[in-house]
């Protein structure tokens, strides 16, 4: 299989919390109170080509997998990228949701966000002045369990005590929106390939010690097994598992994009769209 090198950064290497406290971020910023205790590192990663073997990635083995769909509509495509977010709840949200009863035979799914990207050349390539229109840099996942378990109680209001009861999963749908991806492709970790020392919950809080939920840094190691589509088409979704309340399966998928060495090949920016789903399987 291919590979290709490039950066990626990463949480600098933390300690246990019986050490240091954990990472934090806050949003409002007073001087005893910073808006962060940490930095990120980069380094170079090995990203392999998973095209010859895309379909032996699973959810349950690797915390993602990729799946085909139809192209979208053009009529969904422009509601996308008018970012009116009623518009797109209602025109894009039900396509994912019986993406994902199909293709993993959920039996509920609440969509409760999702970020529209477009890369914008005239910017730097950290750049991301409202933390989400540009590729995200910095390998991650978007929630650790505590965080997923209070999305299912913010979101499933008086069924969340018996949604949890079951099995439930949060999932990432990310698919390219326009044209083949050849700049900055999406990558994830293998699951299997990290080690529990690398994972560490980041709190974050609205200000001083508001605590309103938790993300999730990647301490980088040269173990870790890094796979991208190579072009990937807007009918290749991929899933992406960031948090599962079963045992003994991948429960999490820490992920990035990367700028690919070949980027000046790329005639237009990568556009995306990545939609967060809390997904249930009633009956297991």
């Amino acid at each position: 299989m291919a590979s290709v090198q490039a950066c990626m950064s990463f949480l600098e290497p933390w300690p246990s919390t019986a050490e240091k406290e954990s990472p934090y971020v806050r949003g409002i910023v007073e001087e005893q109170y910073p808006s962060t205790n940490f930095k990120n590192e980069d380094q170079t990663v090995q990203f392999t080509d998973a095209r010859l073997i895309k379909e032996l990635f699973t959810l349950d083995n690797n915390g993602f997998a990729w799946t085909n769909s139809s192209a979208l509509p053009d009529q969904v495509l422009d509601v996308i990228r008018s970012k009116e977010k009623e518009r797109v709840m209602g025109k894009y949200y039900p396509l994912v949701e019986k993406l994902l009863k199909d293709t993993l035979g959920a039996t509920h799914v609440i969509i409760f966000d999702h970020t529209y990207r477009k890369r914008d050349p005239s910017l730097d390539l950290k750049a991301n002045p409202n933390e989400r229109e540009q590729p995200a840099t910095v390998a991650h996942c978007d929630q650790s369990a505590l965080g997923a378990s209070r999305r299912v109680e913010r979101h499933a209001g008086d069924d969340a005590e018996r949604l949890l009861k079951g099995r439930c999963q949060l999932i990432n749908v990310w698919r390219p929106i326009s044209g083949v991806v050849e700049d900055w492709p999406l990558a994830m970790m293998d699951f299997r390939s990290m080690k529990p020392s690398e994972v560490h919950p980041t709190n974050i809080f609205r200000q001083a010690h508001d605590f309103i939920g938790q993300t999730v840094g990647i301490n980088y190691s040269p173990e870790q097994k890094w796979y991208y589509l190579e072009k990937q088409t807007p009918e290749e979704v991929t899933l992406i598992k960031i948090w599962d309340n079963k045992d003994d399966v991948a429960n999490m998928c820490a992920h990035s994009a990367f700028q690919h060495p070949d980027h000046e090949r790329a005639i237009i920016p990568r556009e995306s769209i990545e939609v967060r789903c809390l997904v249930f399987y009633e009956n297991s």
